[in-house]
């Protein structure tokens, strides 16, 4: 029988990924999480691991070839006990054997973390350094949108396939062939206890009330963002930049235009009223 001991930790890029992840450290070790060796087990898009698993050279693999490795490099893992890995990637198919890219034999579930568009255009431009009309049409509302892995030797992830925000969300939603529970961001902020134990419980984790409020408390945001202005972060795209920025909710209202509003919802409504954010 097949252990099924990957959990996913999925979410368009912004939305609180790594939080969720400092949170599920905090949880396994009960003490303050070191960001830059969290106890989660990797990102989906490392090349290294791929490299590793099947003791192969992927620095000049073409991206239809990297897809396939990827998938191939997960159906080694059986891990005996529960084995944490970031996504960014929307669950796509291949254009080879159309077969999601993603393979599922070996995972027990996913928690999708989502954020509303709104929000996460402005956290996006951030991490960008880029202005928020980028965030929003090259990414936020651009069905062609990736986080892209440099080629040559020197790359170290490969590429990303995001789509729009609502693409992103509607293929985890409905294309999975194993479980997927969605926590949202501002549910995460607003009623920490309940939302982070249900997460918990739904990834068959057994873990006291007390073990979980600790590790909530633990990571709270100020904590991290303090954290990481202290001993910096090896996940930041720009030095210049504060990747725990304000961490709000709602920031929308006051620092979106009215245009930047419409072409969000114009794009992305399908899933912001499937998710309560219409």
């Amino acid at each position: 029988m097949i252990d099924r001991n990957i959990i996913w930790l999925a979410s368009y890029p912004k939305s609180g990924n790594t939080w969720f992840r400092s949170f599920i450290s905090a949880l396994k070790s009960g003490k303050e999480p070191d960001l830059n060796a969290l106890q989660t087990d990797g990102i989906y898009s490392s090349k290294y691991w791929v490299e590793n698993i099947l003791d192969l050279d992927a620095s000049y693999l073409s991206d239809r070839e990297m897809e396939l490795y990827q998938r191939e490099a997960i159906k080694y893992l059986h891990p005996k006990e529960e084995q944490f890995i970031k996504i960014h990637d929307a669950y796509t198919f291949s254009s080879v054997d159309g077969l999601p890219l993603i393979y599922g034999g070996n995972t027990r579930i996913a928690i999708y973390i989502l954020r509303n568009p709104l929000d996460v255009a402005l956290s996006l431009a951030n991490h960008l350094n880029r202005g928020v009309d980028v965030a929003i049409n090259s990414f936020i509302c651009n069905s062609d949108s990736a986080f892209l892995g440099k080629k040559g030797r020197w790359f170290n992830q490969f590429k990303q396939p995001l789509g729009t925000w609502s693409e992103h969300v509607e293929s985890w939603l409905k294309y999975p062939e194993f479980p997927v529970h969605f926590v949202r961001y501002e549910d995460l902020k607003e009623k920490p206890f309940e939302t982070f134990s249900l997460a918990v419980k739904a990834a068959g984790l057994t873990y006291s009330p007390e073990v979980i409020q600790k590790a909530i408390d633990l990571t709270a945001f100020e904590r991290l963002k303090a954290k990481v202005q202290q001993f910096g972060f090896k996940e930041k795209l720009d030095p210049t930049t504060d990747f725990f920025f304000k961490g709000q909710v709602r920031r929308w209202k006051e620092e979106l235009t009215k245009e930047q509003m419409l072409k969000i919802r114009m794009f992305n409504v399908s899933m912001m009223r499937k998710f309560g954010y219409w």
